[in-house]
């Protein structure tokens, strides 16, 4: 199997990245400002915002690879600020990259494949724990679970999208540790989902019996990881 993880320049993508090359997946994993070097990886710069970029990729993982089984968008970014205080330019630029990013990454792959997988990452807030700071984050986690309902309707790729709660992850642990808390708290989210636990969720996704268009929900319960359709 071959995949192909858009934004994977983060612990989360690397962790994901080696997970699946030590299941005997083939991995091609993209950044943009953040180079990195893993082995058994095919590293390619990739800006989700440029369309050359996203094309460029895909037939480069067909050409290595003779197909994509499956696309994996990762990337996203967050810019947060307070309600009064975000600026259009902050909104913009969380929207370009975590939605239309994801739009464009599905469509082009789309052109070139029909019989593969796309999973889309979102997060629980773009359905309930959204906060003040990051409403345009929430907008574009929203916007990623409503494309992956409407392009499941548009392609005979299989498209799932996958929505964690916090994950104990690098951006995460260097937010203040008060505020983290008082989320946790404020979500009823018993800890963070580990990487690991993240990584083994989505090779699970994979492997389950799904429709195209369905949603999961990853999240702790009880202090175990659940996963639910949404």
């Amino acid at each position: 199997m071959n995949v192909l993880i858009v934004g994977g320049s983060s612990d989360i993508g690397i962790s994901l990245a080696k997970y699946l090359v030590s299941l005997g997946y083939n991995v091609i994993s993209t950044y943009n400002k953040h180079e990195f070097v893993e082995e058994n990886i095919d590293i390619i710069k990739c800006d989700i915002k440029m369309e050359q970029d996203i094309e460029y990729t895909i037939k480069y993982g067909i050409k290595k690879y003779g197909r994509i089984d499956i696309l994996i968008n990762l990337a996203a970014i967050s810019m947060d600020n307070s309600f009064l205080n975000k600026t259009k330019e902050e909104f913009m630029n969380v929207l370009e990259v975590n939605l239309v990013g994801t739009f464009l990454c599905n469509q082009i792959y789309s052109r070139y494949i029909d019989d593969g997988m796309i999973i889309n990452v979102s997060s629980t807030d773009g359905i309930d724990t959204y906060s003040e700071y990051s409403i345009d984050y929430s907008a574009s986690k929203a916007g990623i679970i409503n494309i992956s309902k409407s392009i499941s309707n548009c392609t005979r790729n299989k498209i799932l999208c996958i929505c964690p709660n916090w994950i104990d992850s690098d951006s995460t642990n260097n937010m203040n540790k008060e505020y983290l808390d008082s989320e946790l708290k404020r979500i009823g989210q018993d800890r963070l989902i580990s990487i690991s636990e993240l990584c083994s969720g989505i090779y699970k996704i994979i492997n389950m019996d799904n429709d195209s268009g369905d949603i999961y929900r990853i999240d702790i319960r009880d202090g175990k990881l659940w996963i639910g359709k949404v």
